[in-house]
């Protein structure tokens, strides 16, 4: 059975990712290259509205098989002031480590690019761990600075965590093609992120 409402609400939510996402490449377009004529960032829009569609289709299909998520309130208020300085914190970092090749901000979609291709990766073996160590990191790990950081980390790769559990309720095979899909999807961003600049 599928739910048109389902699929169309999923669909909705996760365009704003992508607006997001382009956001972060449209501030850096000052200093792209002088042979980049904006493509790059059309087929960037392009290529993830093509799998968001695929898996707006999954998402509001009824299987037999089904993932329930603990979500609960991320943003503690105790913990805002600490989350902003480890991220402005990591953004300095990356925007000196990349300075070269991705200018700021887009080098934080870069690296979260690059972090969710990796643990999309192991999700081809394992995703049932990739889920359930993503959930214990960001809803059960205990607080403080060096678990801001953890979580940050593990808050780039919450793509890869959204799509595998999206991706869980399908039969074995068809989950692995899918989650090829979405590593070639992966590698083909990040490259044209590195493109563009």
């Amino acid at each position: 059975m599928f739910s048109i409402k389902k699929s169309f609400f999923f669909w909705l939510r996760s365009n704003v990712v992508i607006l997001l996402f382009t956001a972060f490449l449209l501030a850096s377009l000052p200093y792209r290259n002088e042979d980049e004529s904006g493509n790059s960032i059309f087929l960037f829009a392009f290529l993830s509205e093509c799998f968001l569609i695929l898996l707006s289709f999954v998402y509001g299909t009824k299987t037999k098989k089904q993932y329930t998520s603990p979500r609960k309130r991320i943003l503690k208020k105790s913990n805002v002031t600490q989350g902003i300085l480890v991220f402005l914190f990591i953004s300095i970092f990356f925007s000196y480590a990349l300075n070269g090749m991705v200018p700021f901000p887009s080098s934080l979609l870069y690296i979260s690019l690059s972090v969710n291709l990796i643990m999309a990766i192991y999700s081809l073996i394992a995703p049932s761990w990739v889920i359930k160590i993503y959930e214990y990191n960001i809803y059960e790990a205990p607080n403080g600075w060096i678990s801001d950081l953890l979580y940050f980390l593990f808050f780039v790769w919450s793509v890869n965590y959204e799509v595998q559990v999206v991706l869980y309720r399908l039969p074995f095979l068809l989950q692995r093609l899918l989650g090829i899909i979405f590593i070639f999807v992966l590698i083909i961003n990040i490259f044209l992120i590195s493109s563009m600049f």
